[in-house]
């Protein structure tokens, strides 16, 4: 009874180990690396409150962003930068 017990937590240990050097290595929301936060407009102030610490901290997709006074998921911004002219030309 003993052995089998050792062997059940030393298999929960590995698994334990197993899915933190995955999350380490391949996030599950990479691709919240990429937008950004939409613009706050000047004098604009949303609800002064904390829904998230940080991207992992929302849903697929979104950002954790400044409202203009906390911070709440929204949805990321993608800008089209080539077609934006570059100055100069």
């Amino acid at each position: 009874m003993k052995a089998a017990t050792v062997l059940v937590l030393v298999g929960f240990v590995t698994l334990g180990m197993d899915m933190v050097c995955a999350r380490t290595y391949f996030p599950s929301q990479e691709l919240q690396d990429y937008g950004e936060c939409p613009e706050v407009p000047e004098g604009v102030y949303g609800i002064c409150v904390e829904r998230c610490t940080g991207d992992d901290s929302c849903p697929r997709g979104m950002k954790c962003c400044s409202n203009g006074c906390g911070h709440t998921c929204q949805d990321a911004v993608f800008k089209d930068y080539q077609s934006q002219k570059v100055s100069g030309d």
